[in-house]
């Protein structure tokens, strides 16, 4: 399934060629990302960034605090969420933490069948699943965007608080 940007128009304005989301198509890409981009791990040896699939399968990295639509340069994705790269006692590096969080193209849980199909072009170990996956809806009244949490079907915005669909929107 492909995904929209739904987010806030206002950060489409951040969206830049040259700040398009770096392609990863081996380990090794994943190494130089990081120096290339000064990234320093936390004290866990883990580094985060955003990703995004493109609509190519190719997996594209930013540094955490970019915004998701300025990785995938404005255009549709197949996935998009947090990634975090951990170096194992090896000196290779192992994703060990990967989400859907996107408030930009709230991508489902099942957009994971694009991401394992893009990491096994990668060669990198990753998990089964997303290791925290979310669900999203968009109130069909206000237009805001919820993550749906403890199975809590209504809109958060104080001044709607209506029923959220059971369905992806």
């Amino acid at each position: 399934m492909e995904y929209i940007f739904v987010g806030d128009t206002g950060l489409l304005r951040l969206v830049k060629a040259e700040w398009k989301g770096y392609c990863i198509r081996s380990v090794a890409d994943i190494e130089y990302w990081i120096k290339k981009t000064n990234q320093k791990p936390d004290g866990n040896s883990e580094i985060t960034a955003t990703f995004i699939i493109d609509l190519e399968y190719s997996l594209l990295i930013n540094d955490r605090h970019s915004e998701h639509v300025v990785c995938a340069a404005g255009e549709n994705v197949l996935s998009a969420g947090e990634i975090t790269f951990e170096l194992d006692k090896n000196k290779s590096y192992l994703i060990s933490q990967i989400t859907n969080q996107s408030t930009g193209y709230c991508p489902s849980p099942k957009s994971w069948s694009a991401v394992k199909y893009t990491l096994e072009k990668v060669g990198i170990p990753f998990s089964d699943f997303f290791t925290v996956s979310f669900e999203f809806r968009i109130c069909s009244t206000c237009g805001w965007i919820n993550v749906i949490k403890d199975n809590y079907f209504v809109c958060i915005n104080s001044e709607c608080q209506n029923p959220l669909s059971a369905h992806e929107n």
